[in-house]
């Protein structure tokens, strides 16, 4: 009578194939990631020209982009707008004019605090709310609307981290480039400097002031998103990681599970 078991991988095997699989993920999680930041730019860049249209109809309504002045004409007709001067209380002006429908598009992967708008917008506090907007918006000095000077010159820009003179740029969340949103109506993006400016063709940095600035004679102020409260997110690296874990537990179950031993066989009956 014959018997025998089917034996599992041992345990070089197993931590062998560990090895592998964390391996493998370390080299696919780069390429998920990249994927994504050049699924979030174009979703910023998106949003930044449909901004940039607004801004273009607003004004042609209105005679200047946001700024005091137009403000001033909203409250004196009774419309109530979130207080400050931060770039969410300036771009409100926008839906509350109904230029922009939906609060979503001030949306900007990567800026702190941001996230997607739910359009409640029936107080001010609710209207483009902290953390509804992740682009800052581009002034001249005196809370006063810039001028038109060039097609390219920017009027909404992520993702920010510093204002000033030379605001500096976060490279991470689109791979390097920054995106904005243009006088003429577009969306257009550039490289950031190793010293985190925003590089510009044929100029020190996109905020270069005196000759050949795309601002003519205004100082550009640049006034920056309100950050909200945000819950955080997993991100895709912690999804890829999570979803190795599946396998490998079920392949960890099936090696480390006792051997399976085999049915006796059947006594064979003697013959007489």
């Amino acid at each position: 009578m014959t018997s025998y078991s089917q034996k599992g991988f041992g345990w070089p095997h197993v931590l062998l194939t560990l090895v592998l699989l964390f391996i493998i993920a370390g080299l696919c999680t780069p390429l998920i990631l990249v994927e994504s930041k050049v699924g979030s730019r174009a979703e910023a860049l998106n949003n930044a020209k449909a901004i940039a249209g607004g801004l273009i109809t607003f004004k042609t309504d209105l005679g200047a982009y946001p700024c005091a002045y137009t403000r001033r004409m909203f409250e004196h007709d009774g419309l109530k707008l979130p207080a400050g001067t931060d770039a969410n209380a300036y771009l409100a002006q926008l839906i509350v004019t109904e230029v922009i429908d939906s609060e979503t598009y001030f949306y900007a992967f990567g800026m702190p605090g941001s996230f997607k708008g739910d359009d409640l917008i029936d107080t001010p506090e609710k209207l483009l709310a902290p953390g509804e907007n992740g682009f800052a918006y581009i002034m001249a000095a005196n809370e006063e609307a810039l001028s038109d000077v060039k097609s390219i010159t920017p009027l909404v820009i992520a993702p920010i981290t510093t204002n000033g003179k030379i605001p500096i740029f976060d490279p991470e969340p689109y791979t390097g480039y920054y995106v904005y949103g243009a006088v003429d109506g577009s969306g257009k993006q550039g490289q950031i400097n190793t010293d985190g400016s925003a590089s510009s063709k044929g100029r020190t940095s996109l905020f270069q002031t005196g000759e050949d600035s795309l601002f003519g004679d205004d100082i550009p102020v640049i006034k920056m998103p309100r950050e909200g409260k945000i819950t955080i997110a997993p991100s895709p690296k912690d999804w890829s990681y999570a979803l190795l874990l599946i396998p490998l537990a079920a392949f960890f179950w099936w090696a480390c599970s006792p051997p399976k031993k085999a049915p006796p066989e059947e006594p064979t009956p003697e013959s007489e």
